[in-house]
């Protein structure tokens, strides 16, 4: 008797228990209604698809899944034994070949036995022949809204999609309860719902039944890109997934105002976040806030700048650490600049001119020994060596009085007039900002425009 008034005990405080499973029961549900059911505050209503085109080449769910439509779709495949099913399709065959000798059935009749004496013949020859399976084949689709008549509205636009697919379908009115635990993730197959989806379909049949038909971008450790256009999926992608892509290369294209610019500039913030340096060529003058807010450099290009970069600056970040040939590296870039400014140049030239470069950087005391790139430091009582500033090398007006000198340069010199003593001398400056920033917007406007 004890033992029985402790477990009454027991099972009262358990009443007043909450449970994790309480966390997504919902608090309110009325079932009065036989069209819909009303659930918090949302409105679900299913959909029985009841029949299909006898032949079906296309994928049922395609146009569905597309959709932005709030609905679940729950399939049930249930797999029939074989052996049994041929030995009823035989009997079936039978009973209608008599039918059909019977002559005495109107028209009408007779063409219907016909079409399910065939229908029986194929299966019967596929399960026997081509060793496929029968199935019977259960779909509901549940659609919700937040009201009646958004509800109303989508119930009409699936139907109209399931039609042209040459689906027939019936509202599950006063069945809304069972259709709508069937639509669930539970692997429950109502009762009440079963008998009147039921339809039989061959293992080639399920490919147009393959729900995972929808595009999607989605990896693990990605991160958000936007929605997807055709079906407002997420997209994820983690551009640094060297097994998945090749490089972490993106192209951006949309129509005026579509956001490009927006993308960008929140590309450019995650980068910041995460630490990652960035280059940015600014042709229209749009990241410049987006520069000064995230203290990155920015270096504007032009005949009114007052900004400048040495193009004949060696820096120690030039080259990888533990290697060797500053001054080599750095002809060889020279002479890329140099191509875009002289022109396409001959092997012959390339020789002279970067002759000239080295007896350039000779004046200065710089060599192909990479010790001639540091100096002294004067600010350290100790004897201290540092990597050369841009004060310590050369610049274009430099090469220009070299080239000036040889006649066979004479040429050379004369297209660079415009750099060194024209509207171009802002490339004959020393660098006079820091250039070893995390983020760094060069900005070419005005050199665009010309």
């Amino acid at each position: 008797m004890k033992e029985k008034i402790q477990k009454s005990k027991i099972l009262e405080i358990l009443q007043g228990e909450f449970k994790k499973e309480n966390e997504i029961y919902p608090t309110y549900i009325n079932l009065n209604n036989p069209k819909y059911i009303e659930m918090e505050d949302k409105y679900f209503s299913t959909i029985l698809v009841v029949n299909y085109y006898r032949e079906q080449n296309d994928l049922l769910l395609k146009n569905l899944i597309d959709t932005n439509i709030n609905m679940n779709i729950s399939m049930f495949y249930e797999k029939k034994d074989s052996y049994k099913m041929i030995r009823e399709l035989t009997y079936h065959i039978g009973n209608t070949g008599v039918d059909l000798e019977n002559k005495n059935q109107n028209s009408q009749d007779i063409e219907l036995v016909a079409y399910t004496h065939n229908d029986a013949k194929y299966i019967r020859k596929e399960m026997q022949v081509n060793n496929q399976e029968l199935y019977f084949l259960y779909l509901y689709i549940t659609v919700f809204a937040k009201d009646i008549r958004e509800l109303e509205y989508l119930l009409n636009k699936v139907e109209g999609m399931i039609q042209s697919k040459g689906m027939q379908s019936r509202r599950a009115y006063f069945r809304q309860e069972q259709a709508f635990i069937s639509s669930l993730p539970l692997m429950q197959n109502h009762e009440d719902v079963k008998q009147v989806t039921k339809r039989n379909i061959l293992t080639n049949g399920l490919i147009s039944t393959y729900p995972f038909i929808s595009s999607s971008i989605f990896d693990e450790n990605g991160i958000y890109i936007g929605n997807n256009i055709y079906n407002h999926s997420l997209v994820f992608v983690d551009r640094y997934n060297t097994e998945k892509y090749k490089n972490a290369n993106i192209s951006i294209f949309g129509t005026s105002g579509a956001g490009k610019s927006f993308y960008t500039k929140l590309l450019i913030l995650r980068n910041a976040l995460l630490g990652i340096n960035q280059y940015i060529i600014d042709p229209e003058r749009e990241y410049e806030n987006v520069c000064k807010n995230l203290g990155g450099t920015l270096i504007k290009i032009g005949p009114t700048s007052s900004t400048y970069i040495n193009i004949f600056d060696i820096r120690k970040e030039s080259i990888e650490e533990e290697e060797k040939g500053y001054l080599a590296a750095k002809i060889g870039k020279l002479i890329g600049f140099f191509n875009l400014v002289f022109g396409q140049m001959d092997e012959e030239e390339k020789a002279i001119l970067e002759e000239k470069i080295i007896e350039c950087y000779a004046k200065k005391g710089i060599t192909f020994d990479d010790k001639t790139l540091y100096k002294e430091d004067e600010n350290k009582i100790t004897i201290t060596k540092i990597f050369k500033t841009s004060k310590d090398m050369p610049i274009l007006e430099d090469l220009y009085h070299i080239l000036e000198q040889d006649p066979k340069t004479k040429t050379l010199k004369t297209k660079l007039i415009p750099f060194v003593k024209g509207s171009l001398r802002f490339f004959n400056e020393y660098t006079n900002i820091e250039i070893d920033q995390k983020l760094i917007v060069a900005d070419i406007y005005e050199v665009r425009r010309r």
